[in-house]
């Protein structure tokens, strides 16, 4: 009796521990299926993502901006967060107005300067022997290069459903920036709410300091390309640079993607600057050359002392990785995605794992 005794207890003990292994093998594997799900998803629908995080990003601006208010004037957070939404549009608008006719007119002039610049690259090129080699693939007659009707046809429908495109996305980034930056603590507490109970708070600070990063990353990046806006307008006038403001408004908007940005509005004041002589190209480049110089060393450093440090070549990597996926977007998110994924590395892995196995480990 004593024996079956022992051996009923045993089986009634085993088979709990049993249902329990399975319960726990049966959550890893819901855990490992549902973070693959979540993989596929954002590899196969990156464009969605890189959608909706740029609302996030905008909603961060709109909600610093009603904080600031909030603040300054003590008004309620609804007040506060329209005034914030037509403060931003009103200066878009207002900058627009003030500089859209003058920017407007150099671009027309521009649109007439660049081909002839190319030109001039082009006879360069052609006193060089590799150059020429080039210069004999380009055909002769250039309405050989010009596409047949139909193609152009095409093309038009195709720029035009591009466009229509574009509009409906940003559309879609701005009433989600509104909806979130409304009732931010409805969509944080709700995403908390995906973790177990203990974790919540954790979450809820960690998602509270990625919201404080975006928010002093978009206000230093800001100044920065107001800056080089500005010194590049000064600059390119006082060299006698044609087209300056254009050119200036070009680096000002280039200047919000880090690393990749400046090259590529190096390039059209390169071009107007041939169109009036080497010498004044070179002048171009110096100037420009001198303001990333002042905007790396000293500027930046600065502005962004207070933000999240991006390592130069991790960025780089990360911008490349991005714009091969998802193209213009993706290079353009990249930096403020990179400055989150490291907040959330260092705080739940680095802190909340390595940091604490450490202390435990010394503390033994």
């Amino acid at each position: 009796m004593k024996v079956y005794a022992t051996i009923h207890h045993s089986d009634q003990v085993s088979m709990p521990d049993n249902y329990s292994y399975a319960k726990r093998v049966a959550l890893a594997a819901f855990i490992v299926a549902l973070i693959a799900a979540a993989f596929y998803m954002l590899g196969q629908h990156a464009y969605f993502f890189l959608l909706v995080f740029a609302g996030i990003l905008l909603a961060v601006l709109f909600s610093g901006i009603a904080e600031w208010l909030q603040k300054k004037v003590n008004l309620k957070h609804g007040i506060a967060l329209l005034l914030a939404v037509l403060i931003f549009f009103g200066t878009l608008v207002g900058a627009f107005i003030l500089i859209a006719p003058t920017v407007g007119e150099q671009v027309q002039e521009m649109e007439q300067t660049i081909p002839t610049s190319m030109d001039k690259v082009q006879n360069w090129l052609g006193s060089f022997g590799v150059g020429q080699k080039i210069m004999d693939e380009v055909p002769e007659d250039m309405n050989e290069m010009l596409p047949e009707t139909k193609s152009i046809f095409s093309k038009v429908t195709s720029a035009f459903s591009t466009t229509i495109s574009i509009l409906a996305d940003i559309a879609i980034v701005i009433i989600t920036a509104i909806f979130l930056a409304s009732n931010p603590k409805l969509y944080t507490v709700g995403f908390s709410k995906l973790f177990a109970a203990r974790h919540r708070t954790r979450v809820l600070e960690v998602l509270d300091k990625c919201y404080t990063t975006l928010k002093l990353w978009l206000l230093a990046m800001l100044m920065a390309m107001t800056v080089i806006g500005a010194s590049t307008a000064i600059g390119y006038t006082l060299v006698g640079l044609p087209l300056a403001f254009a050119l200036a408004f070009i680096a000002f908007l280039f200047a919000f993607v880090p690393n990749i940005g400046p090259w590529i509005a190096a390039l059209p004041a390169l071009l107007v600057g041939l169109t009036v002589s080497p010498q004044m190209a070179l002048y171009a480049m110096l100037v420009y050359g001198a303001i990333q110089m002042v905007e790396s060393y000293v500027v930046t450093p600065l502005i962004f002392q207070k933000t999240v440090d991006l390592p130069p070549a991790l960025l780089l990597f990360f911008q490349v990785l991005l714009g091969i996926l998802e193209g213009a977007i993706g290079l353009l998110l990249a930096a403020p995605i990179l400055a989150v994924l490291l907040i959330v590395i260092n705080e739940l892995y680095v802190k909340d794992v390595l940091e604490k196995d450490q202390k435990q480990f010394a503390s033994e």
